[in-house]
């Protein structure tokens, strides 16, 4: 029965229905969605019901770590098309909530990346307008907001990446190893000099002529100098967070040992091969992956010096690991059949092994290259390099005080062996072993 004030009714029945189905029970689901869908209530009312719900939702998210490429890549995996349009609808709207001195600057290139509604109303019936635009009917529309809110409340709790609107560092939350009150991982993060950001756009450029050659010995060259760029860009940073005596300079030095995390979304299948790849990627450059396959993500920790290296080729290196497996001749053994799940599985875990036992290889040339070009670096280098271990270390076991190990098992020898060959044309990655929060 209705409450006396059907503001009131509309609200606590919308929200409960919710709730309810983010742990698992739907019961009373369509009865809700045909309650609210009833003509004889008003539409303006219901919509301002749904909006407020939802606004109030995604507020909810960012106080759990979420940042708004996270919903867009969550919603992909886990609602229809009008729904997850709905919530980055709703994301960008509740944003702007904000005064845009209070949102970071990364927090707001998200928002400007997301696939956002043109016409998204003001004021008045937003979700009927929103809704005539895609042709869905009333009943139709008030479960696509039902599942957007469910999808809301259900949304685990996640490591904080960025301070949330309205506490960015500018507004003296800033922090870089969870210290002083701050989420871990989070603050300002320092950006390159002209320099570096010289030697970023020849490492990316690099890269990108890797993905798109369709030479392996090309893609092989442009990569093995994209490392090699890579190690002395992150040597040269270490460089700079040392005095002339060879001791680290002061915490808040742009280069120094300040360890910060970034999360990565991975495309599925094949996800607990992917989350490999990322650990040899991260690990050859000084970083520490922990994989949450379960959502399709993995958080890397690292200095921010060595984080965008790690993303960089991370990205590039799965491109090249989709295009080689998919341009892989079919095997001549078990029938030809090696596109089946257990060969392509395999095929990537093989690549990321190999990938790691090169990137190491070329790391240490590298290593050794730049301190005989550079006479007393390694002495200077050292209490820097160790500095920045003990930085990740700390935010690791600060935010994932449960790690476990988690092997990541193969049984197609042709994908293997597959696996292993377009690893040898591409280049880059490191030891083996994805660290994961346990459950």
């Amino acid at each position: 029965m209705r409450h006396q004030d059907p503001t009131t009714w509309a609200q606590a029945l919308l929200c409960e229905t919710a709730r309810r189905a983010a742990g698992g029970m739907r019961y009373g689901w369509e009865a809700a969605v045909v309650e609210l869908a009833d003509p004889s209530l008003p539409a303006q009312l219901v919509d301002g019901v749904v909006d407020e719900c939802l606004t109030g939702a995604v507020g909810g998210l960012w106080e759990r770590g979420w940042q708004p490429l996270d919903v867009a890549e969550f919603a992909a995996r886990r609602l229809s098309a009008p729904a997850r349009q709905l919530a980055l609808d709703m994301t960008a709207h509740q944003a702007a909530r904000y005064p845009r001195s209070t949102l970071d600057p990364r927090w707001r290139s998200q928002l400007e990346e997301l696939e956002t509604s043109p016409h998204w109303a003001t004021d008045g019936a937003r979700l009927t307008r929103w809704a005539a635009r895609r042709r869905l009917d009333r009943t139709e529309t008030i479960s696509v907001a039902l599942s957007v809110l469910t999808f809301l409340y259900a949304a685990p709790a996640l490591e904080s990446v960025l301070p949330p609107p309205g506490r960015s560092a500018a507004t003296g939350h800033a922090g870089a190893t969870g210290m002083h009150g701050s989420p871990p991982g989070s603050g300002e993060r320092p950006g390159p000099d002209a320099a570096g950001e010289k030697m970023l756009h020849r490492i990316r450029a690099l890269l990108a002529k890797a993905e798109s050659t369709e030479f392996p010995e090309e893609a092989e060259a442009l990569s093995s100098k994209a490392q090699a760029l890579m190690t002395k860009f992150s040597l040269d940073q270490a460089m700079l967070a040392t005095d002339p005596a060879g001791s680290p300079v002061g915490a808040s030095r742009a280069a120094g040992a300040h360890a910060h995390i970034r999360r990565v979304w991975l495309r599925t299948p094949y996800l607990n091969a992917k989350a490999l790849l990322a650990s040899v990627v991260a690990e050859a450059n000084r970083s520490r992956v922990v994989a949450c396959t379960g959502m399709g993500f993995v958080t890397i920790i690292g200095v921010e010096a060595d984080l965008a290296l790690v993303e960089l080729l991370l990205t590039s290196l799965l491109l090249q690991a989709d295009r080689a497996m998919l341009a892989a001749p079919p095997s001549t053994r078990a029938g030809g059949q090696s596109r089946t799940r257990s060969w392509r599985q395999s095929f990537l875990v093989s690549y990321a092994t190999r990938i790691g036992q090169r990137l190491t290889e070329a790391s240490e040339a590298s290593m050794a290259e730049y301190d005989t070009g550079n006479p007393g670096a390694s002495a200077r280098l050292l209490p820097a390099l160790t500095a920045r271990d003990q930085a990740v270390q700390k935010l690791v076991t600060e935010l994932f005080p449960r790690i476990r190990k988690s092997a990541v098992s193969t049984s197609n020898r042709d994908g293997w062996a597959a696996g292993k060959l377009a690893a040898d044309m591409a280049d880059l990655g490191a030891r083996r072993g994805v660290g994961r929060a346990a459950s």
